[in-house]
């Protein structure tokens, strides 16, 4: 008998080394581990759509580009109802301390601007409170220029934050349920004006005050039935509830909710 327990807790030791072997390879690897062309996104925005702007007036293949603005609109090819805001200067992600400097363009206002060719390409008014923005983390991302997703809520993200509504303040909380299996955090914004309330800042101010990171979180936007914009993230954990931090998972490029 004693023999089996000193065999059972060698394998369960064994287990715990192995998986936090694992936790630290994924640490390490995952930020470097870009499927396929990671600066693919880059280069269509630099060495076609803005040079195509520029010289032509035309922004193919991008959707749109706003030269002023430093940003342009592209169409992911994944999903009928998917679009991206990209920055058009050299930004790498949620991470990048330049999205926390004065005079940096507000690129979730600009992204949530372009929400209504969302309506456009589906042909009727999709209403705010089933449309979403999202950033990915540093280690749930698979490109190095900052892009934020812009798309339909899943359903069953939809009914949980409707569900929730009550209990989202002003201050960062904790969901009172998860999102797709994952801890997220939420607040609501204090007006409708992403320029004065950037995201990037508002999530930053939180992280520093617990001694965090942001590359360490993803970022998403949505509003509520009453027209309120919430903000919602979720940490990278790679040990509970794994997840990389892909804030982009709340979102249905299918846009089931108004079909």
């Amino acid at each position: 008998m004693t023999r089996n327990v000193m065999i059972r807790k060698k394998y369960l030791i064994g287990l715990i080394v192995t998986l936090l072997l694992v936790a630290l390879l994924l640490y390490f690897w995952q930020p470097f581990a870009r499927r396929g062309n990671g600066n693919a996104l880059w280069q269509f925005v630099s060495q076609q759509c803005v040079p195509n702007q520029q010289n032509n007036h035309s922004p193919a293949p991008c959707l749109d580009v706003n030269l002023q603005g430093h940003y342009a609109l592209f169409k992911d090819r994944r999903g009928p109802y998917h679009n991206l805001l990209i920055p058009t200067d050299r930004i790498s992600g949620i991470e990048s301390p330049l999205l926390l400097q004065p005079g940096t363009p507000a690129y979730f206002a600009a992204a949530w601007s372009y929400r209504d060719r969302l309506s456009s390409q589906m042909g009727k008014p999709i209403s705010d409170d089933k449309l979403g923005l999202a950033i990915n983390s540093l280690y749930g991302r698979t490109q190095g220029q900052l892009h934020i997703h812009i798309s339909c809520l899943k359903p069953e993200v939809y009914q949980t934050l409707r569900t929730q509504n009550a209990h989202i303040g002003y201050d960062w909380v904790a969901l009172g349920q998860p999102l797709l299996e994952h801890d997220y955090l939420a607040t609501k914004l204090n007006g409708s004006d992403l320029t004065r309330s950037d995201p990037f800042k508002l999530l930053n101010q939180y992280v520093q005050a617990r001694g965090d990171k942001m590359e360490n979180y993803g970022l998403a936007l949505t509003a509520n039935a009453q027209g309120e914009l919430i903000l919602l993230a979720v940490r990278r954990d790679f040990i509970g509830m794994f997840n990389l931090g892909s804030a982009e998972e709340i979102l249905d490029v299918s846009c089931a909710l108004a079909q």
